[in-house]
């Protein structure tokens, strides 16, 4: 028999499958073409006649506050729901006795009880595991905003912007029920654009202690005030103060200074906090998959602790994956184009479980170049004020970052040489991606970028369109070349220029 995790959030839905010894992932948005795009009980049993499974057992991760309807058309067959935030810590590839799951604005845990059987669900049985002492819940609803207009100074950017997220939560009802989906979907993006966007300010450290203080309704309190705050008194130094206050309340909660600790939920993403949770003595293993897309791996997960059946650490998309790899040549071509100030899409193998492109999905460009942001902002159509991640040889990142070791861009680093402006953002830091030796065609094409300029490093970017995820097919791939600035693509074994 198969084993089989639905993740069936709102957004995010994906599906994990456990098939004669073989692991395999399905995300509705790369199989829809629509960033965060939600998949339901009918999209998920169509990945699993795609993948031929018939024969499975089954558990189900969702936050949804009324699942009942949806799964009374599964088959007669038992099945486990998980709750949402155990399945975040589920979704660990190697569990630690401690693990911190933190969210944003997500529901749950929904009053469940344990292993008692859930009225409703035909034969379903409802599971919660949330043990204090080796798991912390906690939810924070961020109220930020996103920006438009790239010409626009930050000043302007806020004042005229604060009114639409003020819209957006004055409209959105419960997107539990899929009506509010695409106002709920706005604002999924934006805590990652103000982590971006804090660095331009200076928290104001008076008023961060003036809200600590606050220890009843803290949260609730700061939220309310940010909100009923006029939009013309939003500024860059407001916006730092937010994001460094809400930084203390995640330290706060990771209360295991000095301990190796999972963690998990849409707040792992930051890498802003997540180097703050290092500095203060804690280590803190996140997996790619750690946001909502990682449920239904936190799903299988459970079902393969039940078999002892050992967890899968190396997940990759059930995608279209070029016929070939890249040889010598091509790899040197490759390698002459970003030395060139080329901008030059990457298509390679199976897409990479998680929001960040490590390698086989994304846009590269050289990271000495000045201009360089400025270049391919342009092309992916976004704020002028966002920074870029940057791919490094690992055994030579010490010379370039403060950490010698960040595989999966999910910590900030500070930048320690000068001669990478296309990647270092404001504030002298990065979100980087050390790239370990091995039998890798991006391994080998950061060798020969270092032949070609002196430096093992690329700017690293995701290969999507504006409002698009990650691409997953060649020919979402090659649309974005011919429909963009961009200057060259590697599909495979094959380079194409204009």
């Amino acid at each position: 028999m198969d084993l089989v995790g639905f993740g069936l959030t709102v957004h995010d839905s994906s599906v994990a499958a456990y098939k004669e010894g073989k692991f395999l992932y399905r995300k509705a948005e790369r199989q829809f073409n629509k960033k965060h795009a939600y998949g339901g009980l009918d999209w998920a049993k169509s990945v699993l006649k795609e993948w031929d499974i018939t024969d499975y057992e089954l558990a189900i991760s969702t936050w949804l506050k009324h699942p009942d309807k949806d799964c009374m058309v599964l088959p007669k067959k038992d099945f486990y729901l998980i709750d949402h935030h155990y399945s975040h810590q589920l979704s660990a590839s190697n569990p630690t006795p401690f693990h911190l799951v933190y969210d944003t604005g997500a529901k749950g845990p929904g009053g469940l009880d344990g292993l008692t059987p859930y009225s409703g669900l035909m034969n379903g049985v409802r599971i919660q595991d949330l043990n204090p002492s080796q798991l912390l819940t906690h939810v924070v609803r961020s109220k930020f905003f996103k920006h438009e207009v790239v010409e626009h100074t930050l000043e302007e950017l806020l004042h005229d912007l604060m009114g639409e997220v003020c819209e957006i939560y004055e409209q959105r009802k419960d997107p539990s029920t899929h009506k509010d989906w695409n106002l709920f979907t706005k604002l999924i993006d934006i805590p990652g654009k103000v982590m971006g966007l804090q660095a331009y300010g200076k928290p104001d450290l008076h008023q961060i202690a003036n809200w600590s203080e606050r220890t009843q309704f803290r949260n609730l309190t700061v939220s309310s005030e940010i909100l009923s705050r006029p939009k013309d008194m939003f500024n860059h130094e407001y916006v730092s103060t937010i994001h460094k206050f809400c930084e203390g309340v995640v330290l706060q909660k990771a209360a295991f200074a000095g301990t190796v600790f999972n963690y998990s939920g849409g707040i792992a993403q930051n890498v802003v906090w997540n180097r703050a949770l290092m500095d203060a003595g804690n280590t803190p293993l996140i997996d790619p998959w750690a946001y909502d897309g990682g449920c239904s791996i936190g799903a299988l997960n459970y079902l393969l602790d039940t078999h002892s059946i050992e967890r899968n650490s190396n997940w990759v998309q059930d995608d279209e994956a070029p016929a070939e790899e890249p040889d010598i040549w091509t790899t040197i071509k490759v390698a002459q184009l970003i030395a060139d100030n080329k901008v030059v899409g990457w298509y390679q193998g199976n897409g990479e479980v998680g929001p960040r492109a490590l390698g086989n999905r994304s846009i590269l460009y050289n990271p000495a170049d000045k201009d360089a942001k400025d270049k391919v902002n342009k092309i992916k159509q976004r704020e002028w004020w966002r920074p870029f991640g940057a791919s490094v040889i690992e055994e030579e990142a010490s010379q370039f970052f403060d950490l010698s070791e960040s595989r999966h861009m999910l910590f900030n680093s500070n930048v320690l040489y000068s001669g990478i402006p296309g990647v270092t953002h404001v504030d002298g830091t990065c979100r980087h991606q050390t790239v370990p030796s091995g039998d890798n065609p991006f391994y080998y094409l950061l060798e020969y970028v270092k032949m070609e300029t002196g430096l093992p490093i690329v700017l690293n970017t995701s290969l999507n369109a504006r409002g698009k995820p990650i691409c997953a097919t060649i020919p979402q791939a090659w649309d974005i070349f011919i429909t963009t600035e961009m200057d060259a693509i590697c599909i495979g074994n094959e380079v194409y220029t204009k």
